[in-house]
């Protein structure tokens, strides 16, 4: 125990070191929303009129009354924008591929990257959390790299890949490490939770399990609640914003930040607002998602709107090899991220399956390279670094103007009579 604490302790201070006053923004977060409606309203506003955002047609948002006539800035236009912008020494750049194949990437101030952290912690006391604490993150890849094993180290967790012949062995080195919770993937918690299940292990268990990135539903939170001997909290967030919605104990996804603004547009899509950017322009953002928001009586966390419908997520996530062998469609986004850089373009990417070991790719543009230069790099790599033979097929396919409103996800699973 006093071991788990210093360990706590020296992740906090490594925040410190770091400029990320993670405490302050977080009791920040818990004024804000003690705050009545219309006070906090007024804090956004004042937010505003001193941030002096631009919106997507070039017009400064003064306030709230102006954000309300701002046109939508999509996905398309962040990249513009993030391609014209460089990082500085002093900001963070968050830069990914994205689970709708459109890359991003998102320019963060210390202060910017704080009081995100803030908001986190914030969601994470809600189970008895504290960020900092012993983390256990149930990720699609194996984690590789300095920078990678850098940040683990801060933040003070350990990536686990319960994917594979050695998952079992995966699934016990996660148990024998007893993390104080866990963090990731649905589709990847609950395989572990049902590889635990066939295990006769006595463990102590986790104070809880976050579910982030794919829609996950009652019975498999259930499934996993049940394995690990933890409440399971379904997160909803995104690379641009990190937590936007967070589940309590009673079931309900609470908008968490309370610097957002959620609007929903005639079809639903979802519209966000930081009035706190300074770093980026960030003024009714087309997220991707389709969602709608409403009020609620339940006080546990945030103020008084939920997420109460949320589409455009899929837990199916797995590429099969064959009928007995899979892997993780994360996967596939690193490879792109590293044509990306070897070819010095960038474009959306859709990978379908639709057989095994054979897989379909639809992009939107090639202007460096060609469909055979992408076909032959994908079947090297995937042979190259999982020792598998997959059928690489490559076509261009423009996205008309509706299908750009909408989220495309980057794997899309078309095979029937999985198991």
């Amino acid at each position: 125990m006093i071991v788990r604490s210093a360990r706590f302790l020296l992740t906090r201070l490594l925040f410190l070191v770091m400029g990320l006053p993670v405490s302050r923004f977080r009791k920040k977060v818990e004024y804000l929303w003690s705050l009545d409606e219309e006070a906090r309203y007024k804090v956004l506003d004042q937010l505003l009129a001193r941030n002096r955002s631009v919106n997507s047609a070039g017009v400064v948002v003064s306030g709230l009354e102006s954000l309300r006539s701002s046109p939508p800035l999509s996905k398309k236009q962040l990249r513009i924008q993030s391609s014209e912008q460089r990082i500085g020494k002093s900001r963070f750049g968050r830069h990914t591929a994205g689970t709708t194949g459109e890359p991003t990437q998102v320019s963060l101030s210390r202060i910017e990257l704080a009081r995100m952290l803030g908001v986190r912690d914030y969601c994470f006391r809600h189970y008895g959390v504290k960020l900092g604490l012993r983390e256990a993150r149930l990720w699609g890849r194996p984690e590789a790299g300095i920078k990678a094993r850098l940040r683990s180290f801060v933040m003070n967790r350990r990536v686990f890949h319960p994917v594979g012949p050695k998952a079992g062995d995966v699934v016990v080195e996660l148990i024998k490490w007893k993390p104080d919770y866990l963090y990731g993937y649905a589709s990847l918690l609950l395989e572990a939770a049902r590889l635990l299940e066939g295990m006769d292990l006595e463990f102590e268990p986790p104070k809880c399990v976050v579910c982030t990135a794919e829609s996950i539903l009652p019975a498999q939170k259930d499934y996993i609640s049940k394995a690990f001997k933890a409440p399971v909290a379904e997160e909803y967030g995104s690379t641009e914003f990190d937590v936007i919605a967070f589940e309590c104990r009673d079931g309900h996804r609470h908008i968490v930040n309370p610097w957002l603004i959620i609007e929903g547009d005639e079809s639903d899509t979802c519209l966000v607002t930081d009035v706190s950017r300074k770093t980026q322009g960030l003024v009714k953002y087309q997220l991707g998602d389709s969602l709608s928001v409403s009020g609620t009586v339940c006080k546990r966390m945030g103020g008084g709107q939920i997420i109460d419908r949320l589409e455009g997520r899929t837990l199916d996530r797995f590429f099969y090899v064959t009928s007995q062998e899979k892997i993780h469609a994360t996967v596939f986004p690193p490879l792109f991220e590293a044509y990306f850089s070897k070819k010095n373009e960038v474009f959306g990417f859709t990978v379908v399956q639709v057989e095994f070991s054979e897989i379909r790719v639809f992009v939107d543009k090639l202007e460096q390279s060609n469909g055979h230069d992408l076909q032959a790099f994908l079947e090297s790599e995937l042979n190259h670094h999982l020792n598998i033979n997959v059928n690489v097929s490559v076509e261009i396919k423009m996205r008309d103007e509706g299908e750009e409103m909408k989220k495309h996800n980057y794997f899309v699973q078309l095979m029937s009579g999985l198991v």
